[in-house]
């Protein structure tokens, strides 16, 4: 959680405090979540403490909307109005504490700070900060056609390759290996292509934009009888581990 805290400062003895007594002293803190991914909500949490020794009257949070963030709602009463969420707390006792929440919508990338505001007869203010990122998802397919084949017959497998996510998929790299009973005849895709025996290997694909697709084809000969599976094997910058994908093709005689 990113915080930055602003607690009142003898203003409000000067303002609010009376000879026999310092009066209320109102401090506010505010915390946003660090990180949050496109299109998932986000709620900050604005505290404010009474820690003097007489009551606080007339109390008013607001919190402003940050550009690029879509308020979704409040807690405790709180209002939009304009720019700003707006809770009218009326009084709040010496020692207490009160929680207000508000919920937000991340539906654009990027860094956003949001400020929080209390004010009785002075003011306090806090503020945090938030990262919003997309998120590249990557789904691999493959099918083959026609299936089954005669030997000595030529099928072609389609790999296709769609970015789902939110965010730019990089460096995407297809790798293909062939069954015994097939043998390589040709390939092509959005990138050079390296045909070594069984293994038909495509050179990283750079970007792949959210919701884009590249497709692969590779073709080959059956050589051999059976229920053979023909293997794609992908990798990216943003995967921990390689996806992988079967495709089974029957080659009769």
């Amino acid at each position: 959680m990113k915080r930055i805290n602003w607690s009142l400062s003898a203003l409000a003895l000067m303002v609010c405090g009376t000879v026999a007594s310092a009066g209320p002293n109102v401090t506010i803190t505010k915390n946003c979540p660090g990180l949050r991914y496109l299109g998932r909500d986000a709620t900050f949490d604005i505290t404010i403490t009474n820690t003097g020794d007489a009551a606080a009257n007339n109390v008013v949070v607001t919190d402003m909307v940050p550009g690029g963030i879509n308020f979704v709602g409040a807690d405790n009463g709180g209002k939009r109005e304009g720019q700003r969420i707006v809770w009218r707390v009326g009084t709040l006792d010496a020692g207490k504490s009160m929680t207000l929440k508000s919920t937000f919508l991340c539906n654009t990338i990027g860094s956003f700070q949001n400020e929080a505001k209390v004010t009785y007869c002075a003011e306090a203010m806090a503020q945090c900060s938030i990262d919003v990122k997309g998120i590249p998802a990557i789904l691999l397919e493959c099918v083959d056609d026609p299936d089954p084949i005669e030997v000595n017959g030529n099928v072609t497998y389609t790999i296709i390759v769609t970015n789902q996510g939110s965010a730019v998929g990089t460096n995407i790299v297809i790798n293909c290996t062939l069954p015994a009973e097939e043998d390589h005849v040709s390939s092509t895709g959005p990138t050079q292509v390296n045909a070594s025996g069984k293994s038909i290997s495509f050179a990283p694909l750079a970007t792949l934009a959210p919701k884009a697709k590249a497709t692969y084809k590779v073709t080959v000969k059956g050589v051999g009888e059976g229920d053979v599976r023909f293997k794609v094997e992908m990798k990216s910058d943003q995967m921990d581990t390689p996806v992988m994908e079967t495709e089974s093709t029957h080659i009769y005689q």
